[in-house]
């Protein structure tokens, strides 16, 4: 059986980058690991009504929001 590779390249800020080199050193695992954890979790969490209208939202370009960086998410989240 033959599995195909995709590569997956991200921008991050050096910030965020040494966070998320912090977390996964923390939890003994690489960074690869703690990102396809991460996205194996959410695709297993059942959305909300509210979040399926914003994922459909987004698709289409409506009511979207930009930010510098995650510390301005968090502002505007109020988190």
């Amino acid at each position: 059986m033959s599995h195909r590779i995709a590569r997956l390249t991200i921008d991050l800020p050096a910030s965020d980058h040494k966070r998320l080199k912090m977390a996964a050193s923390l939890m003994d695992v690489s960074m690869k690991q703690l990102v396809l954890m991460s996205v194996d979790d959410f695709m297993q969490k059942k959305l909300n009504k509210v979040t399926e209208k914003a994922l459909k939202q987004s698709k289409i370009g409506k009511n979207l929001k930009k930010f510098d960086n995650l510390d301005a998410l968090f502002d505007d989240l109020g988190i």
